[in-house]
C-alpha cells in the first residue's frame, strides 16, 4: 500500500511539472511579431520623434538567400513623438498592431538636430537601458528626413537589409573614404574628452542609378559629423575634407589622381597604409612627426610619364589634400586626424594642462612639423607602363 501511494505521489509530481514547464508561454509566432530593423532619431522644439522602420519576417528572410523578386519589399515606418525618447518609444505602442522584436536592430540613425544640439548622451543613455539593445548595431547621422531614409528599398527588389543602411562594409571596401561606425565605438569615443567623436553621414543619391530610366534612390556616406573640441559636432562634406581618408589606418583602397599643372596623367588606386604619427613635446609646445607608406596599383595611363616623376606627383597631390582638410578642420574646431590622442597616450598629464582636460583645442597651423609621404607602385594591371 505505501509504495502504491509512493508511485501515486511521484506520477502526480510529474504531471505537475510538466504541465508548468511545458510550452512558452511568452512566446510569439514569428507572423505575429514587428522585427524592429532601424531606428530614427530627431529632436525639435524640445520635442522628441521617434522614427523606426519594421518589417515582415519574409523580407528579413530574403536577406539570407539574396532572393530577387518582381515585386519590392514592404517597409513600414512608424513615426511618433514624446517630451522624452522613452515616452516617444511608448507613444508609438500605442498604435502598434503586433508585437515589437527590438533585438534585430542593426542601424540607428540621428538626424543633425540631434548631434548639434548636444542630445547624443541622452539618446544612447535610453538605448543602453533596454534589455533588448545592442552594441553592435551600425550609427549614422544624416541631414535628410529621416522618414526618407527609413522608407528607402535596395536595388534589384532585394530586401532592404541588403543596402549600405543595414551593411555598409561592402561598399567601404570598395571605397575606403569614410569608415562605418558600430555604437560601442561611438560610444568609448564620445566618453573619452581626448578623442574626436566620428560618425558618417548617410544620404540618398538621386543622381547615379535608375530603373527603366526612372532615377531610383539609393543610400551614399557623403561626408561625416565630426566632434568639436568641448562643444557639440559639425558636419564636414567630402569635397572639404579629401584628405581624411588618407590617414585611417583601416583604408582599404581609394583613388588618387596623377596630376601636375593642369595635366592629368593617370590614376591610381591606393591601398594598405603604414602610418605613424608620433607627438614631440618641447616644454610647453607639441608638434606632430607624421610618416605615411602606401602600395598603390595603377589602373588609368592617360599620358607617359617616368616612374620618379609618377611618384613624386602623386606625393604631393596626397600631402596637399591631407593639410586641406587638416586647416578645414582647424576652422570648424575639429582635430580630424585625432592628432590630440597621441598625445594624450604619450603624455597625458601634459595634454591635460594644455587641452584644460580636454576643453580647448591644443592644435595649431603649425602643429604637423613634418609629414612625410611614401608611395609605391608596383602593379600596372595587365598592362606594361609605357614611358
Amino acid at each position: 500500500m505505501k509504495r502504491l501511494m509512493r508511485r501515486w505521489l511521484v506520477g502526480m509530481l510529474s504531471l505537475s511539472l510538466g504541465l508548468v514547464t511545458s510550452g512558452c508561454w511568452s512566446a510569439y509566432e514569428i507572423q505575429q511579431v514587428d522585427y524592429a530593423k532601424a531606428i530614427g532619431i530627431d529632436y525639435k522644439d524640445g520635442i522628441y520623434h521617434m522614427y523606426v522602420q519594421t518589417m515582415d519576417f519574409a523580407s528579413v528572410a530574403k536577406s539570407d538567400s539574396s532572393t530577387k523578386t518582381a515585386d519590392t519589399p514592404p517597409v513600414w515606418v512608424g513615426h511618433a513623438t514624446g517630451k522624452t525618447l522613452n515616452l516617444a518609444v511608448n507613444e508609438l505602442f500605442r498604435s502598434s498592431q503586433l508585437h515589437m522584436a527590438w533585438g534585430h536592430v542593426t542601424a540607428i540613425v540621428m538626424a543633425e538636430s540631434v548631434l548639434t544640439s548636444n542630445h547624443i548622451k541622452d539618446v544612447f543613455d535610453m538605448l543602453g537601458r533596454f534589455p533588448e539593445s545592442r552594441y553592435t548595431t551600425w550609427v549614422y547621422g544624416t541631414r535628410e528626413p529621416l522618414e526618407n531614409i527609413l522608407s528607402a528599398t535596395s536595388i534589384y527588389n532585394m530586401s532592404p537589409l541588403d543596402s549600405i543602411l543595414h551593411n555598409p562594409l561592402p561598399s567601404f571596401l570598395e571605397e575606403s573614404l569614410f569608415p562605418p561606425v558600430l555604437s560601442f565605438k561611438l560610444i568609448s569615443t564620445h566618453n573619452n574628452a581626448s578623442t574626436t567623436t566620428y560618425l558618417p553621414c548617410i544620404t540618398l543619391n538621386k543622381e547615379h542609378w535608375s530603373q527603366n530610366k526612372k532615377n531610383h534612390e539609393l543610400f551614399m556616406i557623403d561626408g561625416a559629423f565630426f566632434e568639436k573640441t568641448g562643444v557639440n559636432f559639425e558636419y564636414l562634406p567630402h569635397s572639404k575634407i579629401p584628405g581624411y581618408h588618407w590617414l585611417l589606418k583601416d583604408m582599404r583602397r581609394a583613388p588618387l589622381i596623377i596630376e601636375d599643372e593642369g595635366t592629368t596623367y593617370g590614376v591610381l588606386s591606393v591601398g594598405l597604409p603604414n602610418i605613424k604619427i608620433e607627438p614631440v613635446v618641447q616644454g610647453n609646445e607639441v608638434r606632430f612627426n607624421i610618416d605615411a607608406k602606401y602600395l598603390t596599383a595603377l589602373y588609368e595611363y592617360l599620358t607617359p610619364i617616368s616612374y620618379d616623376e609618377m611618384v613624386q606627383f602623386s606625393e604631393k597631390t596626397l600631402k596637399d589634400q591631407i593639410m586641406q582638410t587638416y586647416r578645414e578642420g582647424l576652422q570648424r574646431g575639429v582635430d580630424i586626424y585625432g592628432l590630440q590622442e597621441k598625445l594624450y597616450r604619450k603624455n597625458p598629464k601634459l595634454w591635460r594642462k594644455l587641452s584644460n582636460n580636454g576643453s580647448k583645442m591644443i592644435l595649431t597651423e603649425d602643429s604637423i612639423q613634418k609629414l612625410d609621404i611614401h608611395i609605391t607602385i608596383p602593379y600596372t594591371g595587365k598592362f606594361r607602363r609605357k614611358v
